[in-house]
C-alpha cells in the first residue's frame, strides 16, 4: 500500500473528494501515495468519527484514526507499513495507542493554533494603534485612503481593498479610494441595490467566507462594475455623526476564514475610520464650497485663476497648446430688467448646465464674475477651440430655455485665443480672449470670434 513506513495527517473534509495531505513522517522520506482503499478508509474513519484497521492476513499493514476537534475539522492520523512489512504493535494496542496519539496531536495542534491567534492578535493591535496615529495626520483622502486600505489588506491577507464614500440623501456613493490594482477603480459608481449599497442603506456588516457560489445578480459595487473572481467577501458601514458616510470593502479571490476576533478589528477599524473620514470630509467640503461659484455650481473665479496658471506651466513643460475661451451672455441686463433677478439667475444656471454638458472632464468652466463665464481647454488646439466654441452657441441659443411657463431666448457670444501660438503668457492670453469677446459683441453678438497676438 505505501513504500516504507509512514506517519501522516489527512483532511478528509469532503466526502465526495480524496483525502488531502497536510503532514507527514516517514522511514524514507518519501511523500505517502494512497490506493483507493486507504482513501476509502481515511474517508470512513473521518465521516464516522472511529478507528479502522486494515489487515493483510495477519498483519496490521495501515491504521485510521479521527483527530479530535473542536472545529469540526475532518482530519485523520493515519499509520501504515511497507508492503513487505507490518506495524508492531498488536491490534488491540493499536487501538488504545493510535487514538491516544491522536488526542496528543489534537492538543499539541490547540496549542500552536492558540499561540499564532494570540500573535496575529498581538499584530492586529500593534495595527490598529499605528492605524489611529497616523490617521491624525492625514488631512486629504488620498493620504486618509490608503492608510485605511492598507490596514485593512494587512488584516485581512487580501489585496483588494476600497473605501467607499455614501450619500445617504441620493442613495448613492462612489469609490473614494482603492488599492492599486483593484478592478474597481476610485471615482467608480456605488448602486443602491449593490452589496455595498444594501449594507449602507441597511447599516449592517457583510461577511462572507465563501462567496463562491453567488449567482450573476450578485453584485458587489454596481454601475458598470467589471467581472471578476470573488472567493470572500467583507463589507464594514462607517457610521458618522448624521448617519452612514461610507464602507470599507475588503474582497478575496478565494474563501478565507474570518474570525470573530477578525470581525472584531474589523469593526474597530470601521469606528476610527469614520471619525477620520469625516474630519476630512467636512474640510474637503469646505474647500470646496470656497472654490465654488454658490449660484451656478461652477467652479468660481479664485479656483479659475488658480488652473490658468497650471494649465499654462504644464503645456511649457509638456508641450501642446491650450486654449481659453471667454462667454458672455448677451443682453442679460435687459433679461433682468424684463423678467426681474429671480428669472436672471435662472438663465444664469441654465447657460451653466448648458456649458457644462459640452466639455470634458479635464476642462473647466467657470463664472468668471456677473455674466461673463471662462472656460479652460488644457491640449486642445485653436481649431479645437474654436469647434467647441461653436458648440457651445449652438447649445445655449438652439432653443428657448422654458423658465417660469415663459419661453425666454439667450445667445452668447464668445471669444477664445490659444497659448503658445496666440499669447505670450497667461495673462496676454486672457487679454487676447476678451478682446475677441469685445468683437463678437461689437459685431451683433451670438458669435465666436478668435483672437492672438
Amino acid at each position: 500500500m505505501f513504500g516504507g513506513m509512514h506517519a501522516s495527517v489527512w483532511d478528509a473534509a469532503d466526502p465526495a473528494a480524496a483525502p488531502r495531505l497536510m503532514e507527514f513522517v516517514s522511514a524514507d522520506g518519501q511523500e505517502p501515495q494512497l490506493d483507493a482503499r486507504a482513501k476509502g478508509l481515511i474517508a470512513w474513519a473521518a465521516n464516522q468519527n472511529i478507528g479502522e484497521i486494515s489487515t493483510d492476513g495477519e498483519r496490521v499493514a495501515f491504521v485510521a484514526t479521527p483527530i479530535p476537534s473542536t472545529t469540526g475539522a475532518h482530519h485523520v492520523l493515519a499509520v501504515a507499513a511497507g508492503e513487505r512489512g507490518a506495524l508492531k504493535l498488536p491490534r488491540e494496542q493499536l487501538r488504545t495507542w493510535l487514538p491516544r496519539l491522536a488526542r496528543r496531536l489534537a492538543t499539541l495542534r490547540s496549542l500552536l493554533d492558540a499561540q499564532a491567534a494570540v500573535t496575529q492578535s498581538e499584530r492586529h493591535a500593534d495595527l490598529l494603534l499605528l492605524t489611529a496615529t497616523q490617521l491624525q495626520d492625514h488631512r486629504t483622502i488620498g493620504d486618509l485612503g490608503a492608510s485605511l486600505c492598507t490596514a485593512a489588506s494587512h488584516m485581512m491577507g487580501t489585496r483588494r481593498v476600497a473605501l467607499v464614500r455614501w450619500n445617504p440623501s441620493r442613495p448613492a456613493g462612489e469609490v473614494a479610494y482603492s488599492i492599486r490594482g483593484h478592478p474597481v477603480v476610485a471615482g467608480s459608481v456605488v448602486t443602491p441595490e449593490s452589496q455595498v449599497g444594501a449594507a449602507c442603506i441597511g447599516d449592517y456588516p457583510v461577511l462572507i467566507e465563501d462567496a463562491t457560489d453567488r449567482g450573476r445578480g450578485f453584485v458587489v459595487f454596481g454601475g458598470e462594475e467589471e467581472q471578476h473572481p470573488l472567493g470572500a467577501l467583507a463589507i464594514v458601514p462607517l457610521r458618522g455623526g448624521d448617519g452612514i458616510i461610507g464602507a470599507l470593502v475588503m474582497e478575496n479571490e478565494l474563501p478565507i476564514t474570518i474570525s470573530p476576533t477578525d470581525a472584531k478589528n474589523l469593526r474597530l477599524l470601521g469606528v476610527m475610520a469614520a471619525h477620520a473620514l469625516e474630519t476630512v470630509w467636512e474640510i474637503e467640503e469646505i474647500n470646496r464650497r470656497a472654490r465654488t461659484d454658490a449660484l451656478t455650481g461652477l467652479a468660481n473665479r479664485q479656483q479659475f485663476e488658480e488652473r490658468l496658471t497650471r494649465i499654462v506651466m504644464e503645456t511649457n513643460r509638456f508641450g501642446g497648446s491650450c486654449t481659453l475661451v471667454v462667454v458672455d451672455i448677451d443682453r442679460f441686463k435687459h433679461v433682468n430688467d424684463t423678467y426681474g433677478h429671480q428669472v436672471g439667475d435662472e438663465v444664469l444656471k441654465r447657460v451653466a448646465t448648458a456649458l457644462q454638458g459640452e466639455i470634458r472632464n479635464v476642462d473647466l468652466c467657470a463664472r468668471y464674475g456677473g455674466e461673463e463665464m471662462a472656460l479652460l481647454l488644457p491640449q486642445t488646439d485653436l481649431s479645437g477651440g474654436c469647434q467647441l466654441a461653436e458648440r457651445l452657441r449652438t447649445a445655449v441659443g438652439g432653443r428657448p430655455f422654458v423658465i417660469g411657463g415663459r419661453d425666454i431666448r439667450v445667445t452668447i457670444s464668445l471669444g477664445l485665443a490659444t497659448y503658445p501660438e496666440g499669447a505670450r503668457d497667461r495673462d496676454e492670453l486672457f487679454s487676447a480672449a476678451d478682446r475677441a469677446l469685445y468683437v463678437a459683441k461689437r459685431e451683433g453678438r451670438d458669435r465666436v470670434v478668435a483672437g492672438g497676438l
